[in-house]
């Protein structure tokens, strides 16, 4: 049971890790697609594809911490990774 949650540990570092590796890989392909597709008809477009960066950041951010805070919860007693009773 030990392993599992330091491997959830590892495994929420990982996603962060490979999240910020990536990171500079979303932020040219949102810049690149704002300036060359005509999207100005809609104005609400140009808006959503400058929330594109945050978003990817704001899910990689909550899937590692997630992972991370489910094995640290396993070692404090609490959450699903618990031991058994």
């Amino acid at each position: 049971m030990q392993s599992q949650r330091i491997t959830a540990i590892i495994m929420g570092v990982i996603v962060i890790v490979v999240g910020l590796v990536f990171e500079t890989t979303v932020l040219v392909q949102a810049a690149t697609a704002g300036g060359n597709a005509n999207i100005g008809s809609f104005s609400g477009a140009q808006s959503f594809n400058d929330l594109v960066p945050l978003i990817y950041n704001a899910a990689v951010v909550m899937l590692g911490v997630g992972m991370m805070a489910i094995g640290a919860a396993g070692f404090a007693g609490r959450g699903p990774m618990r031991g058994g009773e």
